[in-house]
Parts: structure tokens; sequence; C-alpha cells
């Protein structure tokens, strides 16, 4: 038979348990490979964020990697600003114009530098629903890229959701000509807190280009997704293979524009 205190104790544990099962996210930290969150860093604040995209699968062979070093800094209240570095790497399959043969290629180069501005509008856990508005501009050697990004976000006791609207303008830096295109984006995400360090959810993005005022291609992606946060930093894995691009004949994939899989590994270390 349980003691007096024992049987005071075993209900406190129980309700402490589960108040840290309900404990809610981080404000700063990632749960989503490709879906952002409404969170911003205080003034002052500052994050180091490596992340790796991997694209591979195409008609022909195709493997690319992209690399990104983003430093996050926290302004004033609800205001944050980066820094970021994008490098490529890419090997692929490409048909010579005198043989008509397939050749690999291989490149590597730094894509561009960027600046993103991200200024949240309401929080995911004190208001109805967490927003925010994003902003990002890029300049690199072949193109130059500029961002919009509406954020909306919502954390009930375990469960996150999160959905993104993108509208991205691209400048290809030609001899000669420069080509536009435009791209559209919607990010639908949501997860489970399986403890406060742990989540697993799934996540879709939906991509459509349109070049020189043409509709050029439209995919869409959906995948498992799995983040973790400790005290000092955060990762998330994430892997999505396409899985329908309706501007095709067949309705199935897209392997001329798009690739057969994205996958992202996001890292986060508070400095």
């Amino acid at each position: 038979m349980l003691r007096p205190v024992a049987r005071l104790a075993v209900p406190a544990l129980l309700l402490l348990a589960g108040s840290l099962l309900a404990a809610p996210a981080s404000a700063t930290e990632r749960h989503f490979g490709f879906t952002y969150e409404s969170g911003v860093l205080t003034p002052g604040e500052a994050e180091l964020e490596p992340w790796t995209t991997v694209r591979a699968g195409r008609d022909h062979f195709y493997n690319a990697v992209d690399q990104r070093l983003e430093l996050e800094l926290g302004l004033v209240p609800n205001l944050q600003t980066s820094l970021y570095w994008n490098f490529e790497a890419a090997s692929e399959s490409v048909r010579d114009a005198t043989s008509g043969k397939l050749v690999r290629q291989n490149q590597f180069q730094l894509a561009s530098v960027a600046s993103e501005w991200k200024y949240k509008l309401s929080d995911s856990l004190a208001d109805a629903v967490g927003s925010a508005l994003y902003f990002e501009g890029s300049y690199g050697p072949a193109e130059i890229e500029l961002e919009g990004k509406l954020i909306v976000d919502k954390q009930l006791r375990n469960f996150l959701i999160a959905s993104n609207l993108s509208f991205e303008q691209e400048w290809e830096l030609n001899v000669g000509e420069n080509e536009s295109e435009q791209k559209y984006s919607l990010n639908l995400a949501g997860g489970y807190f399986f403890s406060p360090s742990l989540l697993a959810g799934v996540e879709a993005t939906s991509t459509t280009t349109v070049a020189e005022g043409e509709l050029e291609s439209s995919s869409i992606y959906a995948g498992p997704t799995l983040a973790y946060g400790a005290e000092r930093y955060w990762v998330v894995v994430h892997a999505a293979p396409q899985i329908f691009a309706p501007k095709t004949d067949s309705g199935h994939l897209d392997l001329t524009h798009g690739e057969r899989l994205w996958a992202r590994v996001l890292l986060g270390f508070r400095l």
C-alpha cells in the first residue's frame, strides 16, 4: 500500500511529465525542411545555420548538392535579419553537340550571397495564429533573385502546423540577353512533439515556374520530417520524393525541370 507522501508524489510526477510533453517549441528553432515558422530571434541573439540540400534524379543522370552557410541576428523586437552564402555542386549527363553521346559534366560554384529579413506579426502560442512576413534578396554571378513569403503557423499543445505562400522573381544573367522567370510555391507541414525536443511530421511543397510568360513546370514533393532540439543546437532532417507533376503529358513526374528526390539537413547553433 502506498504511503500518503507517495500517493501525492505519483500524481505530481504524472502532471509534470504531461506538462513537459506539452511544452512549447523554442521560438527560433526550425522543425521542417522547407517550411518556415513565424518565430524570430530576440534582439542581440545570433545563430549559425549550415544547410545541405540534395537534389537527385532526372531524365538523365543528375545529382546536385547545395550548401548554405547562414548567420542570423535578432535586431529589434519581432525583427531578425541574416546573411548567407550559397554554394552549388552538380554532376549530370549532357548530350555532346558533336557526337550526340551523353557525357558527364561536373561543376562547383558560389551561386550567390543573400540577405534575409523576417518580421513577426503574431505569435503561434499567444495569439490565435502565428504569422510573419519574409523578404530575401540574393545576387550571384549568373542570377539575381527577389523573394517574398507569407508565413502562418500554430502550435496546439503537442501539434505544430505551418504553411508558407511564396513568390520569387529570378533573372538569369546570360550573354546578350537576360532571362526572367517567376516561381510560386506553397508549403504545408504538420508535426507532433513526442517530447519537448523531438518532433516527427510530414511536409509537402508545391512549386510552379513561369518563364517568359509561359508555364514551364509544376511539381509536388512530399515526405517525412524529423526534428530534434537541444539547449545550444537543433537539427532537422527531411526527405521528399516528387509525387506528382500536373503539367507533364503523363500527369506523373517532371524529370526535365525537377528532380526525383529532394532531401535536406538543417543545423542551427546558438552563438
